[in-house]
């Protein structure tokens, strides 16, 4: 099983897997965000649901630190007890993960976390799968105008997407690795979720953003991934 690292405070060490586990069956639910960069999703998350565990995971450990060290604080200054902070990254999922979201986000991705969702790489996402119990939510925010500027598409190395909101093959590839997707729609203006980067590239503009939400199904989840 490939080793997971705890963000905690200012600190960053082994994670105690048979505590995450712990923790996980005693919350009412567990929610996982991917890429969560700033990991001021998941701060706000365990804050609005205190009896939920919110676990963010990127594979910059420095991203994470300074919501890390809030939720370490005390309670009446914003600490979030619920709220964890993992480097890892989607390849090495499941892990100590394995079968416990219900619940999954993938907020404004960039770099390969953006190649794996746009292209719907079946191998990757049925690790994400694996996470999941049957039924979780998954929801995935992505920055559309990349879909809109061809040139940077090539350079991205995604120069065969063409219409993500329709495509059948996209939907098609999530449903090979368990997911049902429900709902594909863009939207502009202001995203529905509070992070850095997000705001960045869409707050108080025209910028379209492609949310898709699916749900995890029995498709491909007897399958064994690769990062369990």
């Amino acid at each position: 099983m490939p080793a997971f690292d705890q963000v905690v405070g200012r600190k960053t060490m082994p994670l105690d897997a048979e505590r995450l586990a712990a923790a996980a069956r005693a919350a009412a639910a567990v929610a996982l965000d991917i890429g969560t960069g700033d990991g001021r999703f998941v701060l706000d998350t365990a804050r609005a649901h205190p009896d939920w565990l919110v676990v963010g995971i990127d594979p910059v450990a420095e991203n994470m630190a300074r919501s890390a060290r809030l939720a370490a604080g005390k309670l009446a200054k914003g600490g979030a007890p619920n709220a964890c902070f993992l480097r890892a990254s989607i390849e090495q999922l499941p892990g100590p993960l394995a079968a416990t979201a219900d619940r999954a986000t993938v907020n404004y991705p960039w770099g390969s976390l953006l190649r794996i969702m746009a292209t719907a790489e079946v191998d990757v996402l049925r690790q994400l799968r694996a996470t999941c119990k049957h039924g979780a939510a998954l929801t995935v925010l992505l920055n559309y105008a990349v879909f809109e500027d061809r040139e940077y598409l090539q350079r991205l190395g995604l120069g065969a997407i063409e219409d993500l909101e329709h495509d059948e093959k996209f939907s098609a590839a999530y449903a090979a690795a368990g997911f049902s997707i429900h709902t594909r729609r863009i939207f502009t203006g202001d995203p529905p979720v509070r992070t850095q980067w997000g705001r960045q590239l869409v707050r108080g503009s025209d910028r379209p953003t492609l949310m898709i939400e699916a749900v995890a199904d029995l498709g491909a989840a007897s399958e064994t991934p690769r990062g369990s």
